[in-house]
């Protein structure tokens, strides 16, 4: 917003009820901006604001396995290996639980809550977290030295996601405002400059450059044509960065 130029002022709101609710406040005009994951439903129920935050990052997964399944996953060779055998944990209410079962992975859903538990626990083999949120996350939750969790160190899953700022519908104004400040910051500079300074940001891109893995790709066949084009200059590419 400073990047747009206007005076705006920026209230922000520490929220903690679940997305869906989030979602219905933000119809409800509770409150007029939200960030978070791209889903086709919410790109048609508000207007989305076609700069992904993360430069695409969030949408590689890195799978957080306990250690002593990490030979079994080894020893997956191909996609249809790994959906045979891999079952994954996520939240039903997630976008990316959708985009995995399209793609014919096996997926067990639970409490945001539950699932770090349930892993350490063995009710699925894998937790897919975003590359940008695995290291705090499982700093947090790897605490039993008799049953350590890690990063599968060969294999990896990627679709083409991120994080949109939404706005309601009819306010076109507030979703040009918020627009053309990102588009400026990309112009000055200051856009990269913290992105890169952003510690999580920082350690995406020295896993994806280098630990390289394995990357199954998954097709986003509910991506609107409108998404899927955003130009390439605002996704992080790994082979060139």
């Amino acid at each position: 917003m400073k990047a747009e130029g206007g005076k705006h002022e920026l209230i922000i709101h520490d929220h903690t009820v679940g997305q869906l609710r989030t979602m219905r406040e933000l119809e409800e005009g509770k409150f007029n901006i939200f960030y978070t994951g791209y889903s086709r439903e919410r790109e048609q129920t508000f207007i989305q604001i076609n700069i992904p935050l993360a430069r695409g990052l969030l949408g590689y997964r890195v799978l957080a396995i306990r250690q002593v399944s990490e030979d079994l996953i080894r020893q997956l060779h191909g996609f249809e290996a790994f959906k045979s055998v891999v079952t994954l944990g996520a939240n039903a209410s997630w976008p990316d639980t959708g985009i995995m079962q399209s793609a014919g992975l096996q997926v067990i859903t639970a409490p945001t809550d539950a699932l770090w538990p349930m892993l350490k626990r063995g009710r699925f083999l894998a937790f897919p977290r975003s590359i940008i949120e695995v290291k705090p996350e499982l700093e947090r939750f790897d605490t039993d030295a008799n049953n350590p969790l890690i990063i599968a160190p060969d294999v990896m899953l990627a679709y083409r996601y991120d994080t949109f700022f939404y706005v309601a519908k009819g306010r076109d104004d507030l979703a040009r405002i918020v627009e053309d400040g990102l588009k400026a910051a990309y112009e000055d500079g200051s856009f990269m400059a913290h992105f890169n300074a952003d510690p999580n940001m920082a350690y995406a891109i020295r896993q994806l450059k280098d630990h390289p893995r394995k990357i199954h790709w998954i097709n986003m066949p509910d991506m609107s044509e409108t998404t899927h084009t955003i130009p390439e200059k605002y996704w992080h590419d790994p082979a060139v960065n």
